[in-house]
């Protein structure tokens, strides 16, 4: 091609790449403000938590009950040849343990020290949540319950309440004496 075509590719790809990069940290701020959670039901309420302590959700399977053992712990089951405790934190969290039906699931955590189940009534799915909408939660929620809550949010009209995982997994109801 000539030069006097007006036509000058440098610039078309430089313009592209101010595009590109443009773009890209546009993305960047968007993503910092937002928290992917996995969203789920207990007691008819809307509870989340970071998506990256959760490594799948299951069915309940047959859960096996394991003599002398608290009430957090609803019984063990195999997961791939590996046995897991299936935890109800309703009672931890204030919440009526209401029977289990077809709808409920295992949401399988997997935490520095161990993997564990956390029974739910349902999934609804992973969400992004935008950070700054969080609140402090309401001071109605029972005192024993707060130490799990890291805040609580209301989209659509619908209040959605963040558990603070790490330090569930850590309490001590949560520890099996022999």
């Amino acid at each position: 091609m000539s030069e006097n075509s007006g036509y000058d590719i440098r610039s078309i790809l430089n313009e592209m790449r101010e595009e590109y990069w443009q773009g890209l940290s546009e993305k960047v701020e968007v993503q910092d403000d937002l928290l992917e959670c996995i969203t789920f039901i207990l007691g008819g309420e809307t509870y989340a938590f970071e998506t990256g302590y959760a490594s799948e959700v299951i069915r309940v399977p047959k859960l096996i009950r394991v003599p002398g053992v608290q009430g957090l712990i609803s019984g063990i089951f195999n997961l791939r040849g590996e046995i897991i405790a299936a935890m109800d934190i309703r009672s931890l969290l204030g919440i009526p343990l209401l029977p289990i039906d077809a709808a409920a699931r295992i949401i399988v955590i997997k935490s520095e020290s161990f993997t564990t189940g956390i029974i739910v009534e349902s999934v609804r799915g992973v969400h992004p949540l935008p950070l700054e909408q969080f609140e402090a939660v309401v001071k109605s929620v029972d005192q024993s319950a707060r130490e799990f809550l890291r805040g609580q949010i209301n989209l659509d009209g619908e209040m959605t309440v963040l558990l603070d995982l790490k330090r569930l997994l850590a309490s001590p109801s949560l520890i099996v004496d022999n």
